[in-house]
């Protein structure tokens, strides 16, 4: 079963619309916003977040990045466990398991990536969706299987790349008051490693 998302149109329809500005430093820029999570019945408040920054590298660069295996645990401080499962040219699975710091439990997700949109050198977008698969990733009792939705946008510019990252997930039973300042210092540190990573390369 696919968590049905905001695709490349409907997500350029929707906007920025309710985003506010939760974090700010070394020209990264945070945003966040609660909607409702697509299809939930009855409605289900979530958290959107949005990562702005800016990278010196290709947008070919970026992308395998984001899927190198071996490279994961370099910008994710808190990944034990990543696994790519090629599909085609422009769809893949991933699987993670998080270590998070209390107050949150460990986590972990199993997504479909799709590049629903490319044109070489210039712009690339792909979506991310958690689904079901019993082959890849059972469910581990260990950690809470996450609910997951989102996107990355590589724009090219005159001397850098502008990466636009939006994730929405499901809420999870802990006050925000204990929630808020990990999700959004984790965000900020993984975003800071992931451009120096493209940058010493």
């Amino acid at each position: 079963m696919i968590i049905p998302y905001l695709l490349h149109a409907q997500a350029e329809k929707a906007g920025d619309e309710g985003f506010k500005l939760v974090k700010e430093k070394d020209n990264i820029f945070v945003y966040e916003r609660w909607i409702s999570f697509p299809k939930t019945n009855p409605p289900v408040e979530a958290r959107e977040v949005k990562g702005v920054f800016f990278v010196r590298a290709s947008i070919d660069e970026a992308l395998a990045l984001v899927k190198n295996e071996a490279k994961i645990k370099e910008w994710q401080d808190h990944v034990e466990k990543f696994k790519v499962y090629p599909q085609t040219d422009t769809t893949w699975y991933e699987y993670s398991y998080h270590d998070i710091p209390w107050p949150v439990s460990d986590q972990d997700h199993f997504l479909v990536y799709k590049i629903t949109e490319k044109v070489p050198g210039q712009r690339l977008f792909m979506t991310f969706e958690s689904v079901v698969n019993d082959k890849y990733a059972p469910v581990d009792d260990d950690a809470y299987r996450m609910s997951l939705a989102g996107s990355w946008l590589f724009e090219k510019r005159e001397k850098d790349v502008r990466i636009t990252y939006r994730i929405l997930s499901m809420p999870s039973s802990i006050p925000r008051i204990f929630t808020d300042p990990v999700i959004r210092a984790n965000l900020m540190s993984t975003i800071k490693s992931y451009i120096s990573i493209l940058e010493e390369e």
